[in-house]
């Protein structure tokens, strides 16, 4: 309760005492005198009347004769001083209360104190306002009047289909002390409705703060950001709409919530009409189709496993479409199906069918095995073949070569000496034609016959070739790295590659002390080696030429040298995915570089573990220098000084040099054992 009646119930429990003890001393007394009663009564009357205004002095003038009666005698003159003391008392209570009422109001009324924090009120960012129980706005903040203007009533500033709610809640703010957060639709100074959130407090009994929370701003930025979900969104369909994969969205129940159009092009169906309907019926508009029966149960089900199924050609019927833009299927198409269940935050339950359009991978596919068969019955044929030339070609080698020598040993002392010379010199030509249709049959077998990639130790190839090179290799200092790298390679094809590049080394070296150095550098994907030799050197202008086939830099009767055995070193490295190139200066010596990858980046390997198709390695990869300083073990001495190569960078473009060749078929080398150069 508040002070004002508090008050209230003290006068009257004041009056009532003094009347209590005026009736008590009159019934205790016995006092039967008209006069005597109204006297006293009188006395109290004006006691109790300042107590009360206009209001309460009339009751108590009408209220207390009638309490007096039961001690009056039953007389007329009785009723008559009743009737006067209530005439009486009405007109001096009447005039006492209205002469109260007047100095109540002319007293100043004291101010309540607010119950809101006035400065954090008045400088609020959200429009305020203070009202009573029925809706009179009391006080408002400054946002408030520049966004609501000078409202008087809460109806001003709610909609008229939002107003009966709001009064509802400042009910119930009144009741529970808070209520609203709820959005509903205000109206600003001219008029214009703004969405905006609601909240109510209960300060007082007679004062109720509510807020507007202006919500324009935040309304504006979801609908651009629902306009570009919904941009998006329609983006991405039409994306999914352009692939050749058929894909449709079920939930649950089996039911069509999204397709794509691909789908309603390899059903020959209106995409628009799927939506909703049950997965079976629309497989079961497409059963003639399916060539198996087992096909749309499986289909049905959509297990895990994934299976391709074939689906008839269906024209269209009576010339028109399927609603997709599209012709009907005119052929027989080739579908992998495959679901992936739907198991999100969000959602669980549904699946995502794919119908993947494989007939033009088939197609290639069949003709990519046909031209496979062809080609491996063209390089069978094509072995077959050169087995065969060489057989036939050896053969009358052979005749001339025994024919020659017998001549050379039974008949030289019948022959003159230009007689010596012709037969000496067809023996050499029948021997380098030997040589050479053995190098030709080797070139052609890289790359035409499937070799085995594996694991090779470098270091116990090479102890191989330096014993299978023993006379080769007599009274040259051979330094060899303690280490040797583990590499994948064909093992036969390696230490033919050494080989050659060894023999190559020591063969064309004019130098009294012969020295061959063999190491390598690992770089991030790669090992690089090198043979590194004192011998004469090669000038720049013939730094790529010596990798072509049939191109010799020494004399041209050298029988041994055949002009291919750089091309078949080429080829060798190129198809392990490396390169090969020589860094020299001539009198000074010669490093031949080749690369190897670590792994089998540029290699792909068949299952059994053979190469499929070679490729290059990143360039960057290249060490910046492939000489290696370190101790190394020295075999073979000879006499002589001792040359040394300065390394330089790799060429960028090409394995073997600058030229920008880089078919292995044209990759060229000089001989088996490499000629000198003749300036």
């Amino acid at each position: 309760m508040n002070r004002t009646a508090w008050t209230g119930i003290g006068r009257a429990l004041l009056t009532v005492a003094v009347y209590a003890a005026l009736f008590a001393l009159l019934y205790g007394t016995s006092v039967h005198s008209p006069k005597v009663i109204f006297a006293l009564l009188g006395v109290g009357y004006l006691l109790t009347a300042l107590l009360w205004e206009v209001g309460g002095n009339a009751l108590l003038a009408v209220a207390l004769p009638l309490l007096a009666l039961p001690l009056l005698p039953w007389e007329p003159r009785s009723w008559g001083w009743a009737l006067g003391f209530s005439l009486g008392a009405l007109v001096v209570g009447g005039t006492i209360g209205a002469l109260r009422r007047r100095e109540r109001k002319s007293r100043p009324t004291p101010k309540q104190p607010k119950q809101y924090p006035e400065d954090v009120f008045r400088r609020a960012f959200n429009p305020m306002l203070i009202v009573d129980p029925s809706g009179r706005v009391l006080d408002r903040n400054e946002r408030a009047v520049e966004l609501l203007g000078a409202v008087k009533h809460i109806s001003e500033v709610i909609h008229i289909d939002d107003l009966e709610r709001v009064r509802g809640e400042m009910e119930r703010a009144r009741t529970l002390g808070e209520a609203g957060g709820f959005t509903l639709r205000a109206v600003s100074w001219d008029k214009e409705t703004f969405p905006a959130e609601l909240r109510l407090r209960r300060l007082s009994e007679e004062e109720i703060w509510i807020e507007l929370r202006d919500l324009s701003d935040r309304v504006e930025l979801e609908r651009k950001l629902w306009e570009a979900e919904a941009r998006y969104r329609y983006l991405i369909e039409d994306a999914i709409d352009t692939l050749d994969t058929g894909i449709v969205l079920l939930d649950r129940d089996r039911r069509i919530i999204w397709a794509n159009r691909t789908l309603g092009y390899l059903f020959n169906l209106d995409r628009d009409e799927m939506i909703g309907e049950d997965l079976q019926r629309l497989l079961w508009k497409v059963k003639e189709r399916l060539p198996e029966e087992q096909t749309l149960e499986r289909l049905l089900e959509a297990e895990e496993e994934n299976f391709v199924f074939s689906l008839k050609p269906c024209p269209a019927q009576n010339g028109h479409g399927n609603g997709n833009g599209r012709s009907p299927l005119p052929e027989e198409r080739i579908l992998e199906f495959r679901s992936i269940p739907i198991e999100t935050e969000r959602y669980r339950g549904g699946r995502i069918d794919h119908y993947i359009d494989l007939t033009e991978m088939k197609k290639l596919e069949r003709e990519l095995l046909e031209k496979t068969r062809r080609l491996e019955e063209s390089n069978r044929k094509l072995e077959e073949f050169s087995h065969v030339v060489s057989h036939d070609l050896k053969q009358p080698l052979r005749t001339i070569q025994a024919f020659t020598q017998f001549l050379l040993e039974d008949y030289q002392d019948k022959l003159d000496d230009q007689g010596v010379k012709f037969l000496e010199s067809l023996h050499r030509s029948s021997v380098r034609m030997k040589n050479l249709i053995d190098d030709l049959l080797k070139l052609s077998r890289i790359g035409t016959k499937r070799e085995p990639l594996e694991p090779v130790d470098v270091g116990e190839v090479l102890s191989e070739v330096r014993d299978d090179l023993g006379a080769t290799l007599e009274g040259v200092e051979l330094v060899l790295p303690e280490e040797l790298p583990t590499i994948v390679a064909n093992r036969t094809r390696l230490a033919e590659l050494l080989a050659n590049l060894l023999s190559n080394a020591v063969k064309y070296n004019d130098k009294p002390h012969k020295r061959v150095e063999v190491g390598y550098e690992e770089g991030p994907r790669e090992f690089v080696f090198y043979v590194r030799d004192n011998g004469m050197g090669i000038e720049e202008r013939y730094r790529e030429k010596i990798f072509e086939l049939f191109e010799r830099l020494g004399p041209a009767d050298d029988p041994e040298s055949t002009g291919a055995g750089l091309a078949i070193c080429r080829r060798i490295v190129e198809e392990w995915g490396g390169r090969i190139w020589v860094e020299s200066q001539p009198g000074e010596g010669s490093t031949f570089y080749f690369s190897v990858p670590k792994r089998p980046g540029g290699i792909r390997l068949h299952e059994n573990g053979h190469d499929r198709h070679p490729g290059r390695p990143d360039p960057d990869d290249r060490p910046h220098s492939a000489a290696a300083a370190g101790t190394g073990t020295a075999v073979g001495v000879g006499a002589g000084g001792v040359g040394a190569v300065g390394p330089s960078r790799p060429p960028e473009s090409e394995p073997g040099g600058s030229d920008g060749s880089d078919s292995p078929a044209t990759a060229q080398a000089q001989s088996h054992s490499e000629p000198e150069i003749n300036p």
